[in-house]
């Protein structure tokens, strides 16, 4: 009898392990929609400037009202994963990112374009918090790394990230070089579709849970929608404080949107299910750092990926599509980098990781204040090559740091806060370039640019070596 029942807790052991593998595959090909989508419109911003009449500048909208629903939509879509079961969210998220995407395509105006991009940012900000919650359930379902996520999770998932990352501007031109424009939004439907069959296939549905049965009220108070509110503008305060600096910075919006800061911690602080769980960050300072730091980081790689490209079509004159395959060394130094740090992570610590990763991005900063139009290609493409390192190391640190720190009730939730803060940073980064390259770009400009990517590099340097921030 009790070698039978050794047998069957084996076999569930074993069963269980393979659904986290499988777990693994589908958040990582669900995550990677977010930066695909993110990227691959870096090269086709001309072709849409042209097809809708528009200015340059004016396209940066279909960039920062992305990233400003994902940085409000995280959060939300984490809690709601936490609350009411990760995989309806999941999934919805998944059918609404398909039908957005698809809507896009007979966008009638500019206008109708940047809704629909809003509203298929925000369907993606559902994928990566409830898959990260449901990876966490599998593994502590399988008793897997004390039931947390496995370290080779997290670095395949961050694999994923990067690649797409990086990838996305060799995708999008292709598309926009053989196809149009239009189809940096559609393929989005097979990939959904082909991550929809997987998980039905492979994934067993949730039981029962007490959150599906939670009424209204609770929903209203577990959300907290005067958090969201507050948090919502704030970001859109600041967002057109900085937009505003290109004619003339609006100093009263950086006080509205500061202001709003402070009524939001102070509300935060004080409610019981918080929107961002601020006492939290107070009291984990490295968790804080966390967020902090990928801010940080997130600023500084999407300066890369939509500075670049421009300043290639626009100054040196390569087309959509070569601007795009230049950035190949990104992707294959950060693919060989995601690789050296899951052994690193796991022999040592994230930390030496993530130290490693910033002495590159120093290093890789650098170097590109050397860079002008009269450069030789393998010069630019080794500089590429050393920026996108940390693109692994560092970012496969944080991810670790992140999951190594939260508690795994919340993983959801601290799962959308991450990517929020990536947003955050991604929002920065689109304001500088607009503010930058509000003309043609030139080399000033990109000197410009690596000149304040080089210093947030060397303080976010600086800060890793501390034992009692990271």
């Amino acid at each position: 009898m009790n070698v039978q029942l050794a047998a069957f807790n084996s076999n569930n052991r074993l069963k269980m392990a393979s659904t986290v593998r499988k777990m693994t595959v589908i958040v990582a090909m669900a995550a990677l929609l977010n930066p695909l989508n993110s990227t691959m419109i870096t090269v086709a911003l001309l072709k849409i400037a042209f097809y809708y009449q528009i200015s340059i500048t004016q396209t940066s909208w279909l960039i920062l009202g992305y990233f400003l629903m994902t940085a409000i939509g995280q959060p939300v879509m984490g809690k709601l994963a936490d609350l009411y079961g990760p995989r309806r969210i999941f999934s919805a998220g998944l059918v609404f990112v398909a039908l957005f995407s698809l809507l896009s395509v007979w966008a009638p105006s500019f206008g109708w374009l940047v809704a629909l991009r809003i509203l298929q940012s925000f369907s993606n900000t559902a994928l990566f918090p409830a898959g990260m919650a449901m990876l966490q359930a599998s593994a502590a379902a399988a008793g897997t790394n004390n039931g947390k996520i496995p370290v080779s999770a997290t670095g395949m998932i961050s694999f994923t990230n990067n690649i797409t990352a990086a990838l996305g501007p060799v995708i999008g031109g292709f598309l926009v070089y053989f196809i149009d424009w239009r189809s940096i939004f559609w393929i989005n439907v097979p990939i959904v579709m082909l991550i929809m069959t997987l998980f039905r296939l492979w994934i067993p549905r949730e039981q029962s849970s007490a959150a599906a049965d939670r009424s209204v009220v609770s929903w209203r108070s577990q959300l907290d929608i005067p958090g969201i509110l507050l948090f919502s503008s704030t970001l859109f305060g600041l967002m057109y404080f900085l937009q505003s600096m290109k004619n003339g910075p609006l100093w009263w919006m950086l006080i509205a949107a500061a202001s709003l800061l402070v009524v939001l911690v102070g509300y935060e602080l004080r409610r019981e299910n918080p929107f961002i769980n601020v006492r939290l960050l107070k009291s984990d300072l490295k968790l804080l750092m966390v967020y902090v730091q990928y801010v940080g980081t997130s600023f500084v790689y999407y300066c890369i990926l939509y500075g670049l490209p421009l300043w290639l079509q626009q100054l040196c004159g390569y087309s959509a599509k070569d601007s795009g395959l230049i950035l190949l060394p990104l992707l294959v130094s950060g693919i060989v980098a995601t690789q050296v740090a899951v052994p690193i992570i796991s022999r040592y610590t994230y930390r030496r990781s993530i130290v490693v990763g910033y002495m590159f991005l120093v290093l890789g900063t650098a170097l590109l204040l050397l860079v002008t139009s009269d450069t030789g290609l393998i010069w630019l493409l080794a500089v590429l090559a050393i920026l996108g390192i940390p693109n692994g190391l560092a970012n496969v640190g944080w991810q670790t740091a992140l999951f190594t720190l939260a508690k795994p009730g919340e993983t959801g939730a601290a799962s959308g806060l991450f990517l929020t803060f990536r947003s955050l940073g991604s929002i920065l980064a689109t304001n500088l370039i607009g503010a930058v390259f509000s003309g043609k770009a030139t080399t000033g400009s990109l000197h410009e640019i690596a000149a304040v990517i080089f210093a947030v590099s060397l303080v976010m340097a600086a800060v890793s070596f501390s034992r009692k921030l990271v």
